[in-house]
């Protein structure tokens, strides 16, 4: 009777710690992985089997003086959690929080190089002026990405925190409450990592220079075959194509209106490529001529306008449900490279907007004929409708005037568009012919942060005031240049205010 008793007890227990075990909130623990997909040296991740059911918080001890990097994951985020910021040629302590479970990781990282070339762990900081940090557990870092295929994330003392060698970036956003890497990689596939490296969304064709949210889609600038920089494309979240448009249409379907013969021949000295069956030919062969090369992108959902930034031809503004040119804007003395053989970057004919006669009532006239955008880029819509913009000053390769960001006002309906120059930043010693960036940071946008491509320049600045407050030099030998800046955290927190790159008007 005594075993019998004995027995009975013994299954109560074991169906009771069977029950236990299948409703507990507590996962298993994980393992901590560094560099998860081979692209980020300065990056992990926490990986557990199945998803979190509490919150899971991950911390890298900071050194030089810098605080720790700490972010919590609520429960329910999912089973990989990005760790960043180690620093290179010192020991890091990974900590992770996983339900009051303490894992500790310690790890020296090397030097980071690439191409064979050092990366500096620390970049020299010209000045920092900047206003005290508020997140000081999640500070803002400058994301920079080079020609080369790499992106640095470096703080505001100069430290480096973040590499990546699988692409740079056209920008660092949020997506679903992530910050993301929407990279950019010259006639290839772009896509949408995370911070570590993972793939998120891959794009059905060639992507470069820009991409923008479109409600819940993604509008980014493409190639076609004979027309180079002048495809534009919508997709949705699973990358399916829902537009697929061309700049070429929206001048040829104006010029052939008239049907007039000298224009039209004029205009085929302007527009190229398949879209418009105009394949410019040199020695006989089919070339691919850059004749538009689009390289910024805004768009205001309130009134369905897109704007563009043509580096040759100016600053167009579209209705984009009707695919219409609404107006354009460039300089009288606009001076891109003219190349018979049209080589890159490069148009065949000294024939711009302005010898399109069909083109003059679409023209914004006033303060932009003498003092408009020359082979600009980082197109900027204020909250007030004033469009901004990293204004390059030209196509030579000296210009002692300097580039400058300038921001327009245009009134006007069509046949009297006017533009009113309400701004203007400029240091003459810095000029950058190509690429270069604008963002608007602080937390009440009252900031501009700017950079140089070619010069390889980074600065920060009070708008109004135009006091300079963060100047940093990224002097790489592997890099001719910069093509982007973004100044963002690793981690989202909800209710911050995240610097903007393209539109304060409203959010894409």
């Amino acid at each position: 009777m005594n075993k019998y008793i004995l027995l009975v007890i013994f299954i109560i227990q074991l169906l009771s710690c069977n029950h236990t075990k299948t409703t507990t909130s507590i996962n298993k623990l994980g393992s901590i992985i560094l560099n998860p997909y081979g692209y980020t040296p300065l990056s992990a991740i926490y990986k557990i089997s199945s998803i979190n059911s509490s919150p899971i918080t991950v911390t890298v001890k900071g050194q030089h003086g810098e605080n720790d990097l700490i972010h919590t994951y609520e429960a329910g985020y999912g089973t990989e959690f990005e760790i960043h910021g180690l620093y290179p040629e010192c020991n890091n302590t990974i900590i992770v929080n996983d339900a009051g479970r303490i894992i500790i990781k310690n790890q020296y990282v090397d030097s980071i190089t690439f191409n064979g070339i050092k990366i500096p762990s620390k970049f020299k900081i010209e000045y920092n002026n900047l206003e005290k940090e508020n997140y000081s557990n999640n500070p803002d870092l400058y994301f920079v990405g080079l020609k080369s295929d790499v992106t640095l994330g470096i703080s505001k003392n100069g430290f480096l925190r973040y590499f990546n060698n699988k692409s740079y970036f056209s920008k660092i956003d949020i997506n679903k409450k992530n910050i993301m890497l929407f990279s950019f990689k010259i006639n290839d596939i772009g896509c949408i990592y995370s911070l570590s490296g993972k793939k998120i969304l891959e794009f059905p064709t060639s992507h470069h220079h820009d991409i923008i949210k479109h409600n819940d889609h993604y509008i980014y600038l493409s190639d076609s075959q004979y027309g180079s920089e002048d495809r534009l494309i919508e997709i949705d979240q699973s990358g399916n194509i829902i537009k697929d448009l061309n700049f070429g249409n929206l001048i040829e379907n104006i010029v052939y209106k008239k049907n007039d013969k000298d224009e039209i021949e004029k205009y085929k000295k302007v527009v190229f490529g398949e879209a418009v069956n105009n394949i410019y030919k040199y020695n006989s062969v089919n070339k691919n001529v850059d004749w538009f090369h689009a390289n910024s992108l805004v768009y205001d959902n309130n009134t369905d306008i897109l704007y563009v930034s043509s580096r040759h031809r100016g600053v167009l503004a579209i209705n984009y449900s009707k695919w219409e040119l609404i107006w354009w804007m460039a300089d009288d003395s606009i001076n891109t490279t003219v190349d018979i053989n049209a080589i890159s970057t490069t148009i065949p004919y000294d024939m711009h907007f302005k010898d399109l006669k069909s083109l003059e009532p679409y023209r914004v006239n006033g303060d932009t004929l003498k003092d408009g955008p020359k082979n600009q880029h980082a197109l900027f819509l204020l909250k007030n409708g004033h469009i901004g913009m990293f204004d390059n000053q030209g196509d030579e390769n000296i210009n002692l005037n300097g580039s400058r960001y300038v921001e327009y006002k245009v009134t006007g309906t069509h046949g009297n568009y006017r533009a009113e120059k309400i701004y203007e930043y400029r240091k003459t010693s810095l000029y950058s012919r190509i690429t270069s960036d604008i963002d608007y940071t602080g937390i009440n946008y009252q900031n501009i942060l700017i950079a140089y491509g070619t010069a390889k320049k980074i600065i920060e600045l009070e708008k109004n005031t135009k006091k300079e407050l963060f100047n940093l030099d990224i002097d790489l030998s592997f890099s001719d240049f910069l093509y982007r800046v973004d100044k963002m955290p690793f981690y989202y927190d909800e209710n911050r205010i995240y610097s903007e790159d393209d539109n304060m008007k409203n959010k894409n």
